[in-house]
């Protein structure tokens, strides 16, 4: 869902490249995407007016069962929107200096997971996942081609204990195939 670049003349800051050092920064979402969040930000936004005097109600009400349920619901109701809008503001960062990888993981710009590898010890290799069987494409029925499932490819680092270290996936094997290609090349 969030597209690496793949290509050194990719638009915008998404690639850097200098000396020996290249990074690389994921797409966010398409702008339709935005628009379905505004879609449920308003119905939340409309719920909240809704039950906002019977939760108040609850809030101030002697019970605490009652006040314990209306936390819950208070809690979900900011925290909802909160979560949904950190997936619009998350971030893969490939970075690469010399032998270096780092890919991290960011939420509204703050790095929630790290990880290095020395590809000195290691390499990229491209691998192909398919865990369900392929029904439509054991059939061949006319007009099922469109529902094969094909599976994805993994760009992965294999370290010398035989571990694998994901740094991206995709349906497209030609995407990842270029990812590889500029990360080797620097």
């Amino acid at each position: 869902l969030f597209q690496m670049p793949v290509e050194r003349n990719e638009l915008d800051d998404r690639v850097v490249i200098r000396d020996s050092e290249i990074i690389l920064r994921s797409y966010g979402l398409p702008m339709v995407f935005w628009g379905y969040l505004l879609a449920l930000l308003a119905v939340i936004f409309f719920m909240i007016l809704a039950i906002k005097g019977p939760l108040m109600a609850v809030l101030t009400g002697e019970d605490r069962l009652n006040q314990v349920i209306g936390l819950a619901v208070l809690a979900l109701l900011v925290l909802g929107p909160l979560v949904l809008l950190g997936f619009y503001f998350y971030e893969k960062e490939i970075h690469k200096l010399g032998p270096q990888l780092t890919v991290t993981h960011k939420v509204f710009f703050i790095p929630l997971k790290k990880t290095t590898v020395d590809l000195s010890q290691s390499e990229l290799e491209l691998e192909h996942f398919l865990d369900s069987p392929n029904m439509a494409a054991m059939k061949k029925e006319h007009g099922m081609a469109g529902f094969e499932n094909r599976g994805y490819f993994k760009l992965v680092v294999k370290n010398p204990q035989g571990k694998s270290i994901l740094i991206d996936r995709n349906g497209r094997r030609g995407e990842m195939r270029k990812l590889k290609e500029l990360l080797e090349s620097h």
